[in-house]
């Protein structure tokens, strides 16, 4: 056994090679050796309190290297001093990994020690892992990102994505990962069976889930304006100029999507600009859609006091959409009245915002005599696997936009286009992105890229993108199905556990 120091240090190493598996490297074997090696030392624990550390350690790698990429807005765009940047991700890593510990210690609560070397071992290992991921979608808002099943985009697990999600390819990898612990320790055949769930994968990516209903032809423009002069009251007049000039050759498309907060105003100072794009876009037969600053006007409940991080369709489009779902810090502050003031990063632009609602009307676009329906997605949203399948339901295609300049060329931008991919993959929908810098796409409904521009340039695409209709058996049972199966990996290890305490106390009374 090593030494604690030295077992530590393996831990927070392997949970540091996690990340490798996912965008932009998509390294999966790596993924499976990190998981296998947080198996390995998992089961070696005698009690919760040494799961819990165990956990806690590996994820703390896991999360330090993976979200490192907040370092940046922190830094570069925030005015934290880097020391302090450097200590706020390593608690936000710390943080973070509570909950996978806190799971693993409920692991070896239920189940001691003296059944961790059974068959049953590696599959509440696969239902604990899990519950981790599940939990971390939405306690305290939420953090989906990170999930394991992410790193499978292009592998034959992609051919389950469409049925479980990604969390049930979480836990599919988990699954394998201590398997092929098991193979190596009980050298038992039987751990091979697992990989019968790769090939058949690769069967399922030939399943057509969702069925074209029509065509639109989109475009997106990326302005590349720099975060830390975006806000800058000198740069609303130039910013309007570029999109509307990089507009001005995309009148023929029938939808143009600007990125968040393309508009850097408040809408109803932008409405007289908004109302001649309006009538521009319905002459030229096509719909814009941007993001903006919403604020309540006078005469409503909430007249100047709440703000919302929006989009606005004119033209041929139609609606208005709040974001429901904020980013701690970055679009509103917890405790708000104790940490304002203390650093800049506390006070940034735009961090006031108030969430909108979940019973919002979907976008609409028209063609001719046809009306589409566009899921709308800001940001952040899009990495949560539920909401973007509740709303895809009712929608013919998936739009999001993004303001990523604050992580700059680190690793959050990549994951976060991985990200939508997966959520046009979990939906059978083509998706339409469109950000300030980078990286904007065209996505189809396959999870597959079909045009992605440069970062860092000013420019647009053009494509083709097909509205689709039907629902996915993701979109249906939701994560559903891998809670269950998880579920009933936990009760069978229990019901094992159990048989093998009565049988230790029958032993016990006849050798007595």
């Amino acid at each position: 056994m090593l030494k604690r120091g030295m077992t530590t240090f393996v831990l927070v190493a392997a949970g540091a090679l996690f990340p490798l598996a996912l965008a932009p490297l998509f390294w999966w074997p790596v993924g499976l050796l990190s998981l296998a090696i947080f198996y390995y030392f998992i089961t070696r624990t005698r009690t919760p309190a040494q799961a819990f550390g165990v956990g806690w350690w590996y994820a703390l790698g896991k999360f330090g290297a993976g979200v490192s990429w907040v370092y940046v807005s922190m830094n570069q765009y925030g005015g934290t001093p880097a020391a302090l940047a450097i200590l706020m991700v390593f608690l936000f890593a710390a943080g973070l990994a509570l909950l996978p510990a806190f799971w693993f210690w409920l692991s070896r609560k239920l189940i001691s020690h003296s059944t961790v070397n059974n068959a049953h071992t590696w599959l509440s290992f696969a239902a604990f892992w899990l519950f981790a991921e599940w939990s971390r979608g939405w306690f305290l808002t939420g953090f989906p990102w990170l999930y394991a099943g992410d790193g499978h985009l292009d592998t034959w697990l992609s051919g389950w994505i469409p049925v479980i999600g990604s969390l049930g390819v979480s836990l599919i990898c988990a699954l394998t990962a201590a398997a092929m612990v098991e193979l190596v320790k009980q050298r038992k055949a039987m751990f091979l069976a697992i990989w019968l769930l790769w090939p058949a994968g690769l069967v399922l990516q030939a399943m057509e889930w969702t069925q074209k209903t029509g065509e639109l032809t989109v475009s997106a423009v990326q302005g590349n304006i720099a975060q830390n002069i975006k806000w800058n009251p000198e740069m609303l007049n130039p910013t309007i100029q570029i999109y509307t000039e990089q507009s001005e050759q995309l009148w023929e498309s029938d939808l143009i999507l600007w990125p968040e907060t393309a508009v850097p105003m408040v809408m109803e100072y932008f409405q007289p600009y908004l109302d001649s794009l309006d009538q521009l876009a319905e002459t030229e037969h096509s719909g814009l859609i941007t993001g903006i600053v919403y604020r309540h006007t006078a005469g409503t409940e909430l007249a100047g006091a709440y703000h919302h991080n929006s989009l606005v369709a004119v033209g041929t489009a139609d609606g208005i959409y709040h974001k429901q779902k904020l980013v701690p810090f970055g679009e509103f502050v917890p405790f708000e009245e104790q940490l304002r003031g203390l650093i800049p990063f506390f006070d940034l632009e735009m961090s006031s915002f108030t969430s909108g609602s979940d019973q919002q009307p979907l976008l609409e676009i028209t063609k001719e005599a046809d009306t589409f329906t566009l899921a709308p997605y800001i940001c952040y949203e899009i990495a949560y696997p539920l909401l973007v399948a509740d709303m895809a339901a009712e929608a013919d295609m998936l739009i999001t936009v993004s303001n990523d300049a604050w992580f700059g060329d680190s690793l959050g931008p990549k994951q976060h286009m991985a990200l939508a991919r997966m959520r046009a993959l979990e939906t059978g929908r083509y998706l339409l992105r469109s950000t300030n810098t980078g990286i904007t796409a065209l996505v189809d409904h396959r999870g597959e890229t079909i045009i992605q521009l440069p970062t860092g340039e000013r420019t647009h695409l053009t494509g083709k993108a097909e509205m689709r209709e039907g629902k996915t058996p993701f979109m249906i049972w939701h994560v559903l199905p891998a809670l269950t199966l998880s579920i009933l990996f936990v009760l069978y290890a229990l019901f094992a556990q159990r048989q093998q305490r009565a049988s230790f106390s029958s032993e016990e009374l006849i050798n007595g």
